[in-house]
């Protein structure tokens, strides 16, 4: 695996482990001291950010005419952020983005370094959001989505639409603001037009195909108020 991405992961998940950690601490001497307040009420009226990182990897051909996802890049890794705001304890509304890095597949040059971004919208729905330290979830989002195979020779690039992005997690509660949440997902893109290092100039990608870009791994949600005894922060 690319030691830039394992670099990445690595300081990302020793994040997620610090911050879990630190909250898990402050509610034992909460409720040593007597605290019996409940530190799983849901989440409303408050700004919601997400940290992920995980395996990713590409599924598909680009066009009938063209190499398959995996001839040109391998199983790869990811990060993924978000930004969204709790609406009611059930839902958030946001943004999203992640970056994604692979390993070289057998139809590209040896110095190739493969990337891949995506970037949109995105409303996620908590089925359990309060009194309930497991809650489970699902998302929903679409936006852009980009590819570049960056080798000696030049840079081929490859643009288009993430069509649907649907992600499944289970939320593990460790107090009001911070979960941990195992997640996989999956998503349909589609690469409309391209640029290669022979012609920098993008041009339409003929009768392109529908693919998908996989992902499985861990992620952190962390919760914060806007103010006022409603926006009482959870965690999904």
């Amino acid at each position: 695996m690319n030691t830039k991405w394992s670099s990445a992961a690595a300081i990302t998940i020793s994040g997620l482990l610090v911050a879990s950690a630190a909250s898990a601490q402050q509610r034992d001497e909460r409720q040593n001291a007597g605290d019996t307040s409940d530190s799983l009420a849901p989440a409303t009226h408050s700004v919601e950010l997400t940290v992920g990182t995980g395996y990713a990897q590409g599924f598909g051909k680009i066009a009938s005419a063209q190499p398959s996802l995996t001839d040109i890049g391998q199983a790869g890794g990811a990060v993924q952020v978000g930004v969204g705001y709790r609406i009611i304890p059930q839902l958030t509304l946001g943004v999203y983005g992640a970056g994604a890095m692979f390993g070289r597949g057998d139809q590209v040059d040896p110095s190739a370094n493969l990337y891949s971004a995506a970037a949109g919208v995105q409303a996620d729905w908590h089925f359990l959001p309060g009194g309930h330290q497991l809650d489970p979830w699902v998302s929903l989002g679409s936006g852009w989505r980009g590819y570049w195979n960056h080798a000696d020779q030049g840079t081929t690039s490859l643009q288009g639409l993430e069509l649907a992005k649907l992600q499944i997690g289970l939320d593990y509660r460790i107090d009001q603001a911070i979960a941990i949440s195992p997640v996989i997902g999956a998503d349909l893109s589609t690469f409309f037009t391209q640029s290669t290092p022979t012609a920098t100039a993008f041009t339409n990608i003929s009768s392109p195909n529908v693919n998908t870009f996989v992902f499985a791994g861990l992620q952190g949600r962390f919760d914060v108020p806007t103010g006022g005894e409603s926006s009482k922060v959870a965690s999904r």
